[in-house]
């Protein structure tokens, strides 16, 4: 009598053993992968060379803003190339590399402040970079329904934050909108 053949299942079980076994261990793997918190509801990730996290989980979803009125926002930024230090306070009417700014269209609010308060070096391109690098990660819809979300960090040091999303409820960063819908904001 000839042997049955292994079931399906069983070669499934084998394949999936074989393939475990040659997956890293957790030392082997570098120190940027532990970054994610297993208990965090927003996605994050070091795949785009930045840490970032979008708003797409439920209880985020509603700090997306459209994705049309994030790139307005976007195009009300400095357009400076040279690498300076970013820093905290500073008039930002007379000092573009002061921070926070603020810069919000319609839906959208963009935020480009220091983690920790902390100075860090950049251009205005690399927050530029930084900032649509997000917007496409955490672009979700399609058309005119297009939103996105999040936050990523940039400079040299990862200390400066940039947020896209919806304004924050919060009395100090509302400003009256133009007609056409901008409104300019720098704390």
């Amino acid at each position: 009598m000839r042997p049955s053949p292994p079931s399906f299942y069983a070669l499934i079980a084998t394949l999936l053993m074989v393939f475990l076994e040659r997956l890293p261990t957790s030392s082997a793997l570098p120190a940027s992968s532990s970054d994610a918190s297993p208990r965090s509801p927003i996605i994050q990730s070091r795949s785009l060379d930045n840490w970032y996290q979008c708003y797409d989980q439920p209880g985020t979803l509603k700090r997306r803003a459209k994705y049309n009125d994030c790139a307005r926002a976007a195009a009300q930024l400095p357009n400076l190339v040279e690498p300076k230090t970013f820093h905290r306070g500073g008039d930002v009417s007379t000092d573009p590399y002061a921070l926070p700014m603020i810069k919000i269209y319609n839906t959208c609010q963009i935020k480009v402040d220091l983690k920790f308060g902390r100075s860090d070096v950049s251009s205005w391109l690399g927050i530029d970079i930084a900032l649509s690098k997000i917007m496409e990660a955490c672009s979700l819809g399609y058309g005119l329904h297009e939103t996105t979300g999040g936050e990523i960090v940039a400079g040299s040091q990862d200390l400066i934050l940039v947020t896209v999303g919806r304004p924050v409820a919060n009395a100090e960063l509302e400003a009256p909108a133009s007609a056409d819908g901008a409104a300019v904001t720098n704390a």
